[in-house]
């Protein structure tokens, strides 16, 4: 219950903390612009095609354009032109700043910045600012845009920017919220010219970076194009080529031709040699010595001479038209030389005397006629052949200068090429860098289509969601605190967590004692749970088959200091206080108690064997037991002790005692597992030192002060909205009335959490009299009672008590299990007194039962609230009667009262 009290209530404490540490909390102003950026879908002038929709570079351009909105280099400039546009103000302007908070503004603001501030001029008040705040980093400027001014600090800006794209457009939103409206209104404003600037100074710089790169690349290649160029001519100038390809075609053309030429030389040179050759043959010797003497050879050499010069003068160009005519004049004169020697040499042979005719009847002039030409022709070609091999050496020596240049100009034409295209190519990477950054110039001018607004309408503030999360955590927190400790307690600390670790059926539990606070009445709760353990006493006598043989309970517990003395002396003096006798025999006698019997025994090496009390005590024989009505023996913890194991069955019944606040360990199950295999009867739990929440479980509701907000609230958790009074003289409620106070309940808990109320005004107790309480022990008080009390027959009552096993239907009474067959009696208490029987039996007529009075045959007198049929109608009455008085014990029994 007090876990339960306490995840009901700290909602509420937090809840109702966060209620008033909010408020005073500031309104939020909030306005939005959106930005066309053209990104996806824009326009571009590098292509007349349409553009592909790369998402995924789609994406990277809007992380790009977000993440240069949320830089730390742009929320800085905003928050220097937002506080230098603030500064410039004579006087304040709502739609910038409202005149609240520009007079917070100057007032925290150094002499020495406000000097900076030039007036109407926000750009140079910018320049000074950035000066200023860049100097060093304790200045004022400096902490003031990096630490948390509202207003101006940049991290308070970018917290309070929301930048998001909208949907799959080309727009963007951005939002900013602020306390004041102006500046909500101008900081976003301020944001907007500045990230635009930045960012299509980020997108042009790198269009201007490559354009200069290319520009300066073109320069190089231009450089590298033309020392190939110069190298080239210089290689043309130095070996006299015009045309390397055409005028190494001409030569081997020309080549060809003089290689025909010279074959030709060669034929008639040497065909002329033969014909001359055979001719002399023909000769007869006095012509051969007469074409042999002195004259002739002498023309021929001349001749040979003359053939030559003109064949040299033919071979030999002009440098100029003078040279020309002169080398043309030279060979006319040599040709025109050369026929008159020739015309000579004929003349001279002429003159001479020649024979007729020859050996073979051949004219002798015809001989020397075509010896004459034939040697003309020889010592023609003999001339040409010399000029022939000269300008085979000629050729010769042009071929051989003429193969390396082809090798090196092929290399500087390649070198040329190379460098050409090389420029090229870089031409047309500029042109296509400056078509780009024409493209990026016109696709980075971002268009605002919906401009900043002034903000008249704070934004729903965020108190309602920070109280119920308030709410929620005051309920999760404890909770899971409690589940937590819970689960890690492994103290037995309920009946329901004793039964299953000891594995006994728990019979009664006694309160915790110590630490009780004072508010609540332990010495009624102590009462109340001696009560209960006496109750089960004298079920288990009224079970007995021998009622008068005096019942023998024996308490023992696993260790020492469970608190079995202790609760044996309060339930022996309330039995002792109701009439019964009692003996009790224990180890440790160390008082006596008024009333009560008391007898000591000391432990023996003897004490295991020891089978009935008389073995411990001596001076007890079975005729001194008969005397008393309860016998009680303590033994000493069985863990660290030897006891008599015999004892425990010749015992009616036994106890074993354990600390709520202690874990059950294997130990403890181990030292009772022979008693639990040995006794006829199993062990029956008292379980000592419960918390006084589980005590509610047992007695019902605790008796304690209560403050005004507390008996409200539990009346709510229980869904109790009226008094007792109210329903035992069953007045009807107003349905409003009723309604208002369950709607008047929630308004008035979370107000009154934090004020803790006076002391409760608790309803007069109908079972209160006016002198004394009325007291009622339920089947213990044994006192005679007047006769005067109507008696009802139990002999016509049709009843019977039965052992049931597990298969059948059957309600619990103690220990044992009763069938009921025709009678529920429902049990309201048992008196000694006449006069509280009457009292009770009177009080409960004046509420609406019908109370029945039975006379029992051991003097004690029990008023029944009810006889039903059956258990179910029972029940239900007795459910209602616990409504009418929780502090009861009312319980149902079928079975034999013990009539008189």
């Amino acid at each position: 219950m007090r876990h339960i009290g306490l995840l009901i209530v700290m909602p509420f404490i937090l809840a109702a903390l966060v209620f008033f540490a909010t408020q005073d909390q500031p309104q939020t102003f909030k306005s939005k612009t959106r930005v066309y950026t053209g990104i996806a879908t824009g326009s571009s002038i590098v292509s007349l095609e349409d553009a592909k929709f790369d998402l995924f570079a789609t994406r990277a351009a809007f992380d790009n354009l977000i993440n240069i909105i949320n830089s730390r280099s742009t929320l800085e400039e905003v928050s220097v032109r937002l506080l230098a546009s603030h500064l410039i103000l004579s006087e304040a302007k709502e739609e910038i700043i409202s005149a609240k908070s520009l007079r917070e503004t100057k007032g925290i603001v150094p002499e020495e910045v406000m000097r900076l501030v030039v007036p109407n001029n926000l750009d140079k008040t910018v320049s000074n600012f950035k000066k200023y705040r860049d100097a060093n980093h304790t200045n004022f400027l400096y902490e003031l845009v990096n630490y948390n001014h509202p207003y101006y600090s940049s991290r308070k800006i970018g917290a309070q920017i929301k930048v998001m794209r909208v949907q799959s457009s080309d727009l963007i939103e951005v939002s900013y919220a602020s306390s004041d409206p102006g500046v909500c209104k101008n900081t976003l404003q301020i944001l907007v010219d500045v990230f635009i600037q930045e960012y299509t100074g980020v997108k042009v710089n790198q269009s201007d970076a490559v354009v200069a790169y290319f520009n300066n690349q073109l320069v190089h290649a231009d450089q590298k194009l033309n020392k190939a160029e110069q190298e080239l001519l210089q290689f043309n100038q130095s070996n006299t080529i015009i045309n390397y390809y055409e005028q190494t075609k001409h030569i081997a053309s020309e080549k060809e031709h003089f290689d025909l030429a010279y074959q030709e030389l060669m034929r008639d040179n040497v065909g002329a040699y033969s014909v001359i050759a055979i001719l002399e043959d023909k000769m007869s010797v006095r012509q051969k010595q007469f074409v042999n003497n002195t004259k002739i050879m002498d023309l021929r050499d001349e001749l040979s001479k003359i053939n030559g010069a003109i064949a040299l003068k033919t071979y030999q160009e002009a440098t100029d038209s003078i040279d020309e005519q002169n080398l043309i004049e030279e060979i006319a004169e040599l040709r025109h030389h050369s026929a008159l020697i020739q015309e000579e040499l004929s003349n001279a042979i002429n003159t001479q005397y020649i024979q007729e005719n020859s050996d073979e009847g051949a004219p002798t002039d015809a001989i020397l006629e075509e010896w004459l030409t034939k040697v003309i022709e020889l010592e023609s070609t003999k001339a040409k052949l010399k000029v022939g091999d000269i300008q085979k050496k000629e050729y010769n020596k042009l071929f051989s200068d003429y193969a390396p240049l082809g090798a090196t100009m092929k290399r500087l034409e390649r070198k040329i090429d190379v460098a050409e295209r090389e420029y090229l190519s870089i031409l047309h990477s500029l042109g296509l860098a400056k078509l780009k950054q024409q493209n990026i110039e016109m696709n980075s001018n971002l268009h605002v289509v919906s401009p900043p607004l002034f903000p008249i309408v704070a934004e729903p503030s965020k108190r309602k969601f920070l109280i119920a999360i308030a709410f929620m955590i005051g309920f999760i927190i404890p909770a899971f605190v409690i589940i937590v400790l819970d689960f890690l307690n492994t103290n037995i600390r309920t009946a329901e967590r004793a039964e299953a670790f000891i594995g006994l059926k728990v019979a009664a539990i006694f309160p915790k004692i110590k630490g009780v606070s004072k508010k609540i009445d332990i010495e009624f709760i102590k009462k109340r749970g001696i009560d209960v353990i006496a109750r089960r006493l004298i079920l288990n006598t009224e079970k007995a088959k021998d009622k008068n043989k005096p019942d023998i309970n024996l308490f023992f517990s696993s260790l020492d200091g469970e608190g079995k003395s202790t609760l044996l002396k309060l339930l022996l003096k309330k039995l002792a206080g109701v009439g019964y006798k009692v003996l009790y025999v224990t180890f440790d006698k160390t008082e006596e108690i008024e009333g009560i019997d008391t007898y000591g025994y000391t432990i023996t090496k003897a004490f295991h064997r020891a089978e009935k009390i008389s073995d411990l005590v001596p001076e007890l024989n079975a005729g001194d037991l008969e005397r008393y009505n309860y016998v009680f023996l303590e033994i000493p913890g069985i863990l660290n002790h030897t006891y008599p194991i015999n004892l425990f069955k010749t015992t009616d019944n036994s106890f074993i005692v354990t600390r709520a606040n202690r874990s059950w360990n294997k130990s403890d199950s181990y030292s009772l597992q022979d008693i639990v295999e040995y006794s006829e009867n199993k062990p029956q739990v008292l379980l000592n030192g419960v918390e006084l929440v589980e005590m509610e479980n047992v007695i019902g509701e605790l008796p304690r002060e209560r403050s005004f907000l507390r008996s409200i609230l539990k009346s709510v958790i229980k869904f109790q909205f009226f008094s007792k009074r109210d329903l035992i003289n069953k007045k009807k409620k107003n349905f409003l009335s009723n309604n208002f106070l369950l709607f008047l309940i929630p308004i008035i808990i979370l107000p009154t959490l934090l004020i803790n109320g006076g002391k409760s005004s608790n309803e007069e107790n109908i079972w209160k009299t006016d002198n004394e309480r009325l007291e009622y022990v339920p089947m213990l008080l044994n006192e005679q009672i007047d006769e005067d009390i109507q008696l009802i027959n139990i002999d016509t009552l049709n009843y019977r008590v039965e052992k049931l096993d597990s298969s059948e239907s059957f309600h619990e009474l103690g220990s044992e299990f009763v069938q009921p067959i025709s009678k529920y009696y429902l049990i309201g208490g048992s008196f000694s007194l006449k006069e509280n029987a009457i009292a009770f039996h009177t009080r409960l007529q004046n509420i609406g039962f019908t109370p029945e009075y039975i006379k029992r045959d051991t003097n004690l007198h029990t008023v029944a609230i009810g006889i039903y049929k059956n258990y179910k109608e029972a029940q239900m009455v007795l459910d209602q009667y616990l409504q009418l008085n929780p502090e009861s014990d009312a319980w149902i029994f079928n079975g034999d009262l013990g009539k008189k």
